[in-house]
């Protein structure tokens, strides 16, 4: 609509030669027919441009287009150079919304040389009308520049829009990966731990009493966990890890041997992702006797590194954590990698950079390793 407001006022500009038409005491049929030719140009550039608001640069009217020169050259021999001159903007402005904008140089030439050889024609003096022309191939050159503008906002536009939607897409996917991450591991562990309330329940009810204890526990961490991931803030702590990697174990019946030693505090978070989903694979399918946590630095690089006796395979969930937790390693610049072990089993081993010129109180020991051997 405001689109259509701007064409129209600018028309206004079209009764510019009139004053000079009139000054020559022209005949009533002739004043009809000017009026009568303005009434036609007016009504053939709106329809050119409104036309091209809806479908910019495909030249839907045709037709109406070279009508529109014809009345521009039409009224010419009676409005004199000033139409020329005014009528000029019109016809450029109606080429460069109607045609492809590959074409507006060559529309746009043609009418900078028909307005150079129209003033000739009516008398005028080429010598002292040169701005005639001059001026309509300036705003020819302004009218490009301008559609060049209009497409690279256009491509901003759409390039903008696709960075918003990548940036929704991966926040999803992070969301997810986080979902997966916190809720596999508490509710695995939750639910090894009901079942041995259920056997325990009536040979050791306070054993069983205490089993429902760290069942109710994990549950109020689980829920914390997903409101702190849904508020954009999760980070792990190492130690908790740790622990949590113990219990985890130890209520499947495996025991676990930690071997931890100080890390920077700026790669703990990552390593505690590695510690949950390494623990978790183990507890859900590994099937393992035995397993062991390992963590430290060497070469540069803080590492950690799951590994058990069991099948040897991959996650029989189809390795969403493990994709999701490669993500979260490359993210901080480090490697992962996770298969079969050795001496059978699996490991899951993961090296991330440490940060430069790390201060020595940022490395402090704050795991708990226990005692080897025992969960």
């Amino acid at each position: 609509m405001k689109g259509r407001l701007w064409t129209s006022v600018y028309l206004a500009v079209l009764v510019w030669p009139l004053p000079g038409f009139l000054s020559r005491s022209p005949s009533a049929a002739e004043v009809a027919l000017v009026a009568a030719g303005l009434v036609c140009f007016a009504a053939l550039y709106l329809r050119v441009v409104w036309t091209a608001l809806d479908r910019p640069h495909g030249n839907a009217t045709p037709y109406a287009l070279v009508l529109l020169y014809a009345a521009a050259a039409g009224l010419a021999p009676a409005l004199g150079e000033l139409w020329v001159f005014a009528a000029s903007f019109f016809l450029i402005t109606a080429l460069a919304a109607a045609l492809p904008e590959r074409a507006m140089p060559a529309g746009a030439a043609l009418t900078v040389g028909g307005v150079a050889l129209a003033l000739p024609l009516l008398g005028a003096s080429l010598a002292d009308s040169w701005w005639i022309p001059l001026q309509a191939a300036v705003f020819a050159g302004a009218m490009r520049a301008f559609l060049a503008l209009s497409a690279a906002n256009r491509a901003l536009s759409r390039a903008n829009a696709e960075v918003e939607r990548l940036a929704v897409d991966n926040e999803r996917l992070r969301f997810a990966r986080d979902m997966h991450d916190i809720l596999g591991h508490s509710l695995a562990v939750m639910t090894l731990k009901s079942q041995l309330a259920g056997r325990l329940l009536t040979a050791d009810p306070a054993r069983a009493a205490a089993e429902i204890g760290d069942v109710e526990e994990l549950s109020r961490q689980a829920l914390s966990d997903v409101r702190d991931a849904i508020a954009g803030y999760r980070e792990l702590s190492l130690p908790d890890e740790l622990d949590g990697a113990r219990r985890a174990l130890a209520a499947a019946g495996v025991p676990v041997e930690v071997s931890a030693e100080p890390v920077p505090a700026e790669v703990e978070p990552v390593l505690a992702w590695v510690v949950r989903e390494g623990a978790t694979n183990v507890v859900r399918h590994s099937r393992a006797r035995r397993c062991r946590i390992g963590l430290g630095t060497a070469g540069g690089e803080a590492y950690v590194e799951v590994t058990d006796d069991g099948r040897g395979s991959a996650p029989g969930d189809g390795g969403t954590g493990l994709r999701g937790l490669a993500e979260r390693v490359e993210l901080a610049g480090g490697t992962l990698h996770g298969g079969p072990a050795e001496h059978g089993g699996f490991r899951l081993h993961a090296r991330v950079p440490l940060p430069a010129r790390p201060h020595r109180e940022d490395a402090v020991p704050r795991a708990r390793p226990p005692a080897k051997g025992s969960p």
